[in-house]
């Protein structure tokens, strides 16, 4: 018998609250000023980094998601949109560049439970997680115990949990920022003033547990989401702080205000199908459940890009971070004046090329390229020493799914380079 890290026995943990879900990696759909949720019809005080439906903008409904013309995951039925801060590089003279990033969303429920004891999100459902506002740690919160990083590593050993951006460390191979949402509602309300009231994290947790509390008595899918940040790209001896050079769009370098959103477009029926009838994919891959009809699966991942109708650059190298936020944290002293009220206007191109080892006169790349490392550490990803067999739903041909198969079809969807592709399989069977 294999032995078992403490990483694998919180896997083997996690695993037990949640014996069902599935994971897609998914492309940006666009980087923009905008909130649908928090200032609908109004620019946001930062810069997002938004996947899902094309019909994302300033006002959405799921209604008007599911008439997106696409979406950026790789599940058709899926017009959600999700959304989190982006990250920046501050370089020592004070002007900043984006970091290329990508998603990996999981979604995690009870399996083998009768058809409705989990809730599929009803239309025009909301939610957000984590709170931008935060420079402190409170470890007895489990609002910040569903925020973590981790430090990547390939070719050696990937750091972390930790509960804020990694401090003193190089992370060769990027960060992964990590966010479980809730999965509690009150079942009446598909929105609240703050966009959290109407649920909460289970009773042991963001991670584990059940929904025992009687103002929030409905089982909602959980969505975890990674971030993976190109971070490697940049030499931390030319920023302005070498321990800790990143920057969270809202002028976060603690990263203990990672926050993400969640905005329902699936279309109808699907989901609940998905919580009541599919219990099947192992190793979290969604084709099985594709295989049932449930819905439309492309391994290959959906390219699916809108133009932000905000006029400002948030890509590239600038001057200031976009909503002139200024930088704070721990010891940390402003650098910029408070935040503008209006975009800053800019005639630059998208940007074509990779961040230099010094701050550019050109715009640098804004595509988005991911690093996978390993199964997310506190989600489901089961380490079994040999091929499982699947004793559900799923017959056939599909009773076996070899986990490199299922890892292959992960990292095609969000487009890695095959050196960056062969680097996932080594960490994830290293690890499992």
């Amino acid at each position: 018998m294999a032995f078992m890290t403490p990483s694998l026995l919180l896997l083997l943990t996690a695993l037990s609250s949640a014996n069902a879900f599935f994971l897609m990696g998914t492309n940006s759909l666009v980087y923009e000023r905008r909130d649908p949720i928090v200032i609908p019809g109004g620019i946001s005080g930062h810069t997002h980094f938004v996947t899902g439906g094309s019909n994302f903008g300033s006002t959405v409904t799921t209604a008007k998601l599911r008439q997106s013309n696409c979406t950026a995951t790789p599940i058709s039925e899926d017009k959600s949109n999700y959304w989190t801060e982006s990250m920046y590089f501050q370089w020592k003279n004070g002007s900043f560049t984006s970091v290329d990033g990508g998603f990996v969303i999981y979604y995690l429920y009870p399996g083998d439970v009768p058809a409705g004891t989990v809730t599929a999100f009803p239309d025009d459902f909301r939610m957000i997680s984590g709170d931008p506002t935060l420079r402190t740690y409170n470890e007895s919160s489990f609002a910040q115990q569903a925020v973590s990083f981790l430090c990547l590593d390939f070719s050696g050993k990937t750091l972390g949990p930790f509960p804020g951006l990694p401090v003193g460390l190089s992370c060769p191979s990027g960060i992964r920022a990590q966010i479980n949402f809730q999965s509690c509602w009150d079942g009446k309300n598909v929105d609240s003033p703050n966009h959290k009231s109407h649920v909460a994290f289970p009773s042991g947790g963001p991670d584990k547990g059940t929904c025992t509390d009687p103002a929030y008595p409905k089982t909602l899918p959980r969505i975890f989401i990674e971030v993976y940040w190109r971070t490697g790209e940049f030499n931390h001896q030319d920023a302005m702080d070498p321990q800790q050079p990143f920057v969270l769009a809202q002028g976060d370098r603690t990263g203990y205000g990672h926050h993400a959103d969640f905005y329902n477009g699936w279309d109808a029926g699907v989901l609940q199908n998905v919580v009541d009838k599919c219990t099947c994919p192992l190793y979290g891959d969604p084709t099985c459940c594709a295989d049932q009809g449930i819905f439309h699966y492309n391994p290959a991942g959906n390219q699916c890009s809108i133009k932000s109708d905000v006029d400002e650059q948030v890509l590239g190298t600038l001057d200031k971070l976009p909503g002139n936020n200024p930088v704070t944290g721990p010891g940390v002293i402003p650098l910029v004046p408070p935040p503008a009220s209006s975009p800053t206007p800019t005639s630059s191109p998208l940007p074509t090329s990779s961040p230099p080892a010094s701050p550019p006169t050109s715009t640098p790349v804004a595509s988005p390229p991911v690093n996978l490392a390993q199964p997310p550490s506190e989600t489901p990803a089961v380490p079994p020493t040999q091929t499982p067999t699947q004793t559900n739903q799923c017959e056939g041909k599909h009773t076996k799914r070899p986990r490199d198969e299922v890892i292959t079809n992960v990292v095609r969807s969000i487009k890695l380079s095959g050196q960056h592709a062969r680097s996932f399989r080594r960490m994830t069977k290293k690890h499992f």
